[in-house]
C-alpha cells in the first residue's frame, strides 16, 4: 500500500511532505484515504484540503480518518451516476456539513422554511453554500407581462411572511460569526 501512496504522489506531482504526512497516517487512515483517492483522483491542494477537514474532524469527534470515508463518506465516493469532479464536490460539500453541523443545521432550516413559502413555478429562492453573504437569491421568471404581475404579487405576499422574517433571522445567526 505505501508503495502505491508513493506511486500515486509522484505521479500527481504531489510535494514530498504531503507524501510524507499521508504516510504518517496509521494503517487503516492510510487505506481509506487511498481508496478515496482512486476514486475522486484530487490534485495536492483539493488533498491537502481534504487531509486538514478530515483531520479537524477526527480530532474534535474523536472518530478515525477511516472510520468517517467508511461510514459518513463511501456513498459519495462511490456514487456510479457521479463523476470525478462532482464526486469531489460532493465530498468536499459532507466534510464541510461534517466541519461545521450548527451552520449545516441552519441551512437545512433555511431550505426547509423555503419549501414552506411554496413558491409557484418561476420563483426561486436560493442561498448560497455556507451562507456566504448572508443573502438570498431570488429568481423570477415570466412568460407574460400578466405572468409576470402574478408572479411579483406571489413574491411580495412571500416577502412579507414569518417565513421570510425567519429565514432572515436565520441567515443572520447563520453569517454573524462569519
Amino acid at each position: 500500500m505505501d508503495q502505491e501512496i508513493r506511486s500515486y504522489c509522484r505521479s500527481k506531482g504531489f510535494h514530498l511532505h504531503t507524501e510524507a504526512r499521508w504516510l504518517g497516517y496509521n494503517e487503516a487512515d492510510r487505506s481509506a484515504l487511498l481508496e478515496m483517492i482512486r476514486e475522486v483522483r484530487p490534485g495536492e491542494n483539493h488533498f491537502k484540503d481534504l487531509l486538514d477537514w478530515l483531520d479537524e474532524i477526527a480530532l474534535r469527534d474523536g472518530t478515525p480518518i477511516a472510520t468517517l470515508l467508511q461510514k459518513e463518506l463511501s456513498g459519495v465516493v462511490t456514487d456510479p451516476r457521479l463523476g470525478r469532479n462532482d464526486k469531489l464536490k460532493r465530498l468536499k460539500e459532507e466534510l464541510r456539513r461534517l466541519r461545521f453541523p450548527r451552520l449545516a443545521g441552519i441551512e437545512d432550516e433555511i431550505h426547509r422554511r423555503i419549501r414552506n413559502l411554496k413558491l409557484p413555478r418561476g420563483i426561486s429562492i436560493n442561498v448560497p453554500p455556507g451562507l456566504e453573504g448572508g443573502g438570498v437569491g431570488v429568481k423570477i421568471e415570466a412568460t407574460s407581462q400578466e405572468h409576470l404581475r402574478r408572479l411579483a404579487a406571489d413574491a411580495s405576499r412571500a416577502i412579507d411572511s414569518d417565513e421570510m422574517k425567519q429565514i432572515f433571522t436565520m441567515l443572520d445567526s447563520g453569517t454573524a460569526g462569519t
